[in-house]
């Protein structure tokens, strides 16, 4: 009764939960620690159903994402087209009215438009619409590569936030499987090899747990790279099609170009005609008001001499005298106007000449400020001396007049010539007058009457700079090029980077994996240890046990003996020694083996050990959470050893009352013997479920055999119904021979009974055998229509789902189909859109460059009339192109332009 309760309360401290005596004990290690392992079994699986199951919501989440991500990219593609569509039609209105702009201009240039306002249209065109039209271009292109860029940090947050769920599963994992790991822990030595098979069973379980994870943690994997690769392709697709783009642009660019030089050179060839018409016109009015000017001298000349003939010696003395004085004071008038308007200077009379200037004051003039200074003196001394001139005119002919009214009567019939000859004398001067100024300004410019000379060498200046315009052009487009392959060199470095960045990601996930796998090393082999020394205890103290017991009986045995006295009890004595020795031979033999066994264990795990420290070694970062968690652990263990020895301690002070060993001994072995046969039937059980595996993947394989015969018998079902089809046209012929064929029979009895219309037995007996021949044919027709009931019925069925399935297959196609020629309209939209945006940029780049050129020629013009200002100014005309010219190069016309439609 002692060692059975020594028994049971060893049991329950070591808390395997039995409590029950002489079989109960059995019962109650059999059964209690067979459900622990089979609960925990169940508890494994159902943790792999909850595993499973949150997975397969991750699944779902991902693919929810991955449907909004593509509904985002469809959205933003069609947001994309419904932009160049929009940009394409602005493009085309701008051209329409750039267009009907371009028509009006021909039309004005066909009534007759000067070269300055074709310069002033052509900076007048809608260039800043362009630009902004260009800007917004660029705009949806880079808003393209920001989704771009967004998809691919989308794409990196649900593989960060992949990685963090795959870790937080590993590491509930782990806990779960220490978890069972320290719940399954006995120190019974009975006991070990039933939780080792358990064990074995539970290692699987988690073996199948890591792999399906890990399978899992791939796939992902493989899905996330494949994103990547298409995000690069989408990429390159992207950059292909901003290169078609800009050389669609450059192409429209050079069209435009040829279209508008063609234009403006024929305008050019236009405006120089008419410019070298009105050359000759000026020369050919010149000319004829060079003539009318010796005209008007001698009509002058005649009407003097006409009215000096009229008067007498004394008279005509002093008329000569006075018309030297007046054509001497014509001819310094003359000069004097000369002088004021090539010189500055005048060589009138000392009176009208200011005799000082104030320097002060025109040191702090400009040179435009002085020449307008001096321009003013000369026109008010030139009116000073018009006026002096007329007086003197109107003097002398009041002189003239009082002197012929003193002659009388000379005076009386001339007095109508003579008004007349006193308004042509007061007209002719100011005629010629007028006409000299033209003359000498003339005289001035001959350079105007030159230029259609130089309109040549114009020509050729023109040729070598659009020469030399093509000749940079061309280096242009080679420093285009060489920018392009750079730019291609610099993608090509990007790709290679990105690689070597997702090499770099995964080197590190498999680093991650390698410290993953160490420190479940690290725990299996501590869990090992633990396992062994526990192993190695529960043997020293059984075998203390046992020799204390066997000691204590042998001191019984040897009291019993003192009392009683004879040669049996002597024999028994020595029989019982020999077994004590025997019993302990044994005992040290089982020790020594066991010691032995767990010395190899322990030298295995020590090789293990220094395996894995220099594998630790090489990850200095992970040796510092593995050494802390060690220390950690090594507490433990001293916690436990603390433990042992105070249960060493209960065990020695209650192995004095240990007296029963025999019966413990044998209760023992019948519990070794139970233990094998729960054993055997555990081997068994797996052996069955290994079984049924196999036939399940028998079955599966069955299965995907039955679904290829399946398909091969679906085949031959259709070649069959082809041939049931041959066989029914056949048989519909074999009926329409026999219908002809009693068609025929018919007739021959029909001309039977009407020749053996006597015979009336022979007609019975022939309508007999009609009848028979006729049932049978009926027989045979119903035979046959069942056949073809049934064969039509089989037909009709299989059409049936053969039209079933072409429906479903049809609707797809066409669903295809119309996939197919919506993507080739939108592309077809969209290259032609890009052309022609492609070709308006490169008609505005060409129309910009020709607009430079004409600036910097208007620019040359400008400073080679500058030098003329002062001539000029007195032509209105001129002197409002120049204006317009500087407004055009100083930039105040756009300004007016810009603010005019604001």
């Amino acid at each position: 009764m002692g060692s059975s309760e020594v028994l049971e309360n060893w049991v329950v401290r070591n808390g395997n939960g039995v409590k029950s005596r002489g079989d109960e004990d059995r019962e109650g290690m059999t059964n209690g620690g067979f459900e622990q392992m089979v609960n925990g079994a169940k508890e494994n699986e159902n943790l792999g159903d909850e595993i499973l199951e949150d997975f397969e919501t991750y699944w779902e989440d991902v693919n929810d994402r991955l449907m909004v991500s593509r509904m985002v990219s469809d959205s933003v593609i069609k947001g994309i087209v419904s932009a160049v569509e929009q940009e394409a039609a602005e493009r085309l209105v701008t051209k329409d009215m750039e267009l009907a702009n371009l028509k009006e201009y021909l039309q004005f240039h066909e009534g007759g438009l000067s070269k300055t306002e074709l310069e002033s249209f052509g900076s007048l065109m809608s260039q800043d619409e362009l630009g902004s039209m260009d800007f917004r271009k660029c705009m949806t292109l880079s808003d393209v590569f920001m989704e771009h860029g967004k998809m691919g940090e989308f794409l990196d947050g649900l593989r960060s936030m992949a990685k963090d769920e795959f870790k937080k599963l590993k590491k509930s994992i782990d806990e779960l499987r220490g978890s069972n790991s320290v719940t399954n822990k006995s120190s019974r030595s009975e006991m070990v090899k039933l939780e080792g098979i358990l064990q074995e069973k539970e290692s699987g379980i988690w073996v199948q747990l890591d792999k399906t994870l890990d399978n899992i943690r791939m796939m992902v994997d493989t899905i996330f790279k494949q994103m990547d690769v298409m995000l690069q392709l989408s990429k390159t697709s992207l950059h292909q099609w901003q290169e078609e783009h800009l050389i669609k642009v450059e192409l429209e660019s050079m069209v435009m170009r040829s279209v508008i030089r063609t234009v403006q050179e024929e305008f050019e060839y236009k405006l120089w005609g008419q410019y070298a018409q009105l050359c000759g016109d000026r020369n050919e009015k010149l000319n004829a008001i060079s003539s009318l000017r010796t005209e008007l001298d001698a009509v002058l000349k005649s009407l003097s001499s006409s009215e000096n003939g009229h008067v007498t010696s004394h008279g005509s003395h002093d008329a000569d005298f006075f018309t030297r004085k007046t054509s001497s004071e014509y001819v310094t008038s003359t000069k004097s106007v000369w002088d004021g308007n090539g010189n500055g200077k005048l060589e009138d009379s000392k009176t009208d000449i200011p005799e000082n200037f104030d320097a002060a004051t025109l040191k702090h003039m400009s040179k435009d400020e002085m020449v307008t200074y001096f321009n003013n003196i000369m026109t008010k001394m030139r009116r000073h001396h018009e006026s002096i001139l007329q007086k003197k005119t109107d003097e002398y002919f009041v002189l003239r007049a009082e002197y012929l009214n003193l002659r009388g009567g000379s005076a009386v019939p001339h007095k109508k010539d003579k008004g007349e000859s006193d308004i042509l004398r007061k007209k002719i001067p100011e005629i010629i007058f007028k006409l000299d100024d033209i003359l000498v300004e003339n005289e001035k410019h001959p350079a105007f009457t030159q230029e259609t000379l130089s309109f040549g060498n114009l020509k050729d200046r023109l040729d070598s700079l659009l020469s030399e315009n093509h000749q940079l052009r061309d280096l242009l487009k080679d420093k285009k090029n060489e920018v392009k392959s750079l730019l291609s060199q610099v993608s090509d470095a990007t790709e290679k980077r990105l690689q070597h960045s997702l090499a770099e990601v995964d080197m590190l996930k498999q680093i991650g994996d390698l410290n993953l796998a160490m420190e479940e090393s690290l725990i299996e082999a501590s869990v090992r240890e633990d396992v062994y020394t526990c192993f190695l205890r529960d043997l020293n103290g059984g075998a203390r046990n046992e020799v204390e017991e066997l000691n204590f009986g042998f001191d019984m045995l040897n009291e019993s003996n003192d009392t009683n006295a004879g040669s049996t009890k002597k024999i028994e004595i020595e029989d019982l020694e020999m077994e004590c020795l025997i019993m302990q031979e044994i005992c040290g033999v089982i020790s020594g083996e066991g010691i032995k066994e767990a010395k190899d264990m322990l030298k295995e795990l020590h090789w293990e050990h220094l395996n894995e420290k220099e594998i630790r070694f090489s990850l200095d970062r992970k040796v510092t959470e593995v050494e802390n968690k060690l220390k950690f652990e090594v507490e433990e263990k001293d916690r436990l050893k603390q433990m042992v020895s105070v249960l060493d301690t209960l065990v020695n002070e209650k192995e004095k009352l240990a007296t029963d060993a025999s019966a413990a001994l044998a209760k023992e072995r019948d519990q070794f013997e139970q233990v094998r046969q729960e054993l055997n039937a555990a081997k068994e059980f797996a052996s069955q479920q290994q079984t049924l595996a196999f036939g399940c993947n028998k079955e599966v394989n069955v299965v995907k055999g039955q679904l290829a015969e399946a398909v091969e018998r679906i085949e031959v079902l259709k070649e069959e119904a082809v041939q049931l089809n041959l066989s029914l046209e056949e048989k519909a012929e074999e009926l329409k021979e026999a219908n002809h064929r009693a068609n025929m029979v018919l007739a021959i009895s029909e001309e039977r009974q009407n020749l053996l219309s006597s015979l009336e037995s022979k007609e019975i007996e022939l309508r007999k055998q009609v009848e028979t021949i006729i049932g049978n044919i009926n027989e045979s027709s119903k035979m046959i229509a069942d056949f073809e009931c049934r064969v039509t019925g089989r037909l009709r069925t299989n059409n049936a789902r053969f039209e079933h399935s072409y429906s479903q297959l049809d609707c797809l196609v066409k669903k295809a189909n119309l996939l197919r020629r919506t993507t080739l309209l939108y592309q077809q939209r969209l290259e032609k859109r890009c052309s022609d945006l492609k070709l308006a940029e490169a008609e505005v780049d060409l129309l910009g460059d020709e607009v430079d050129t004409l600036l910097s020629l208007v620019e040359k013009i400008y400073i080679a009339l500058d030098h003329y200002l002062p001539v000029l100014q007195h032509y209105p005309g001129i002197m409002e192109i120049l204006k317009l010219i500087k407004r055009e190069l100083t930039g105040e016309s756009t300004k007016l332009v810009k603010s005019s439609p604001a």
